[in-house]
């Protein structure tokens, strides 16, 4: 309707957003390490919950990262929120400046994880095929840093 409003024919506006893949490197796949890894931003549970039914299915690994900083809002209790059993099957990577608070959360789902001192060590610990990185947003900018996207 909007692209309608600005003579844009709703057929073109259409074609246009498919080509789309990321947008500000969110849903980009990028090669790391020799692997192929999905970049997701997650801010809030909710956030994360629908971040969760976009992943392939299990045994894809799973990388989720998370801080804690100005930007992120500085209170971890949202961790509490996300229903963590979703990622049952996958093999779950934690880093992140609050990879402890994550790993409390996770033991209670009674979900299977390896807490990595960081990206290079999680993904040289996952095995093989497509990886999903979940982060929440000063994670997400330090995974892009780091991948160099």
């Amino acid at each position: 309707a909007v692209a309608a409003v600005f003579g844009v024919p709703p057929q073109v506006a259409l074609e246009r957003m498919y080509q789309v893949q990321a947008v500000a490197g969110r849903y980009d796949v990028v090669q790391f390490m020799d692997r192929d890894l999905r970049l997701l931003l997650a801010k809030n549970p909710a956030g994360w919950l629908e971040t969760f039914s976009l992943i392939d299915p299990p045994p894809t690994p799973v990388i989720l990262s998370v801080n804690a900083r100005g930007a992120d809002g500085t209170d971890t209790s949202w961790l509490w929120d996300v229903d963590y059993t979703r990622l049952t099957g996958h093999p779950i990577f934690v880093v992140g400046d609050r990879k402890l608070d994550l790993a409390v959360r996770l033991e209670v789902a009674n979900q299977q994880f390896q807490v990595c001192d960081n990206l290079d060590q999680a993904v040289q610990a996952a095995p093989p095929g497509r990886i999903e990185v979940i982060a929440n947003y000063t994670a997400f900018q330090d995974l892009r840093r780091r991948v160099g996207n």
